[in-house]
């Protein structure tokens, strides 16, 4: 538990400090130990490059996600009650 409490904590460093490599490091770590986290490890490397962006860069897509997600809340409350243009101007209203 204690390792494993290490590599998260470790994780969660990686987006603290951006240094290019430290993504690697950290996965080589994994592997050599016997947590929980192997599988997920792995599954890192098959998209190294994006997750290594995500490390190493400041820049997010949160701002769209939020948007992407309150355009969906809206359609979800008028499905079926209103047509496009009435959801139309419920979106632009928001976002105004």
């Amino acid at each position: 538990m204690k390792k494993m409490e290490k590599l998260v904590k470790g994780f969660k460093n990686l987006f603290k400090t951006k240094k290019d490599g430290t993504l690697k490091t950290w996965i080589e770590e994994v592997f050599e130990s016997d947590c929980g986290l192997n599988n997920f490890a792995k599954n890192l490397l098959k998209d190294y490059d994006a997750v290594n962006n995500a490390v190493i860069t400041n820049i997010s897509n949160g701002q769209v996600e939020g948007q992407v997600n309150r355009i969906k809340t809206i359609k979800r409350k008028m499905y079926g009650k209103a047509g496009f243009q009435l959801l139309r101007k419920m979106v632009l209203a928001k976002s105004a």
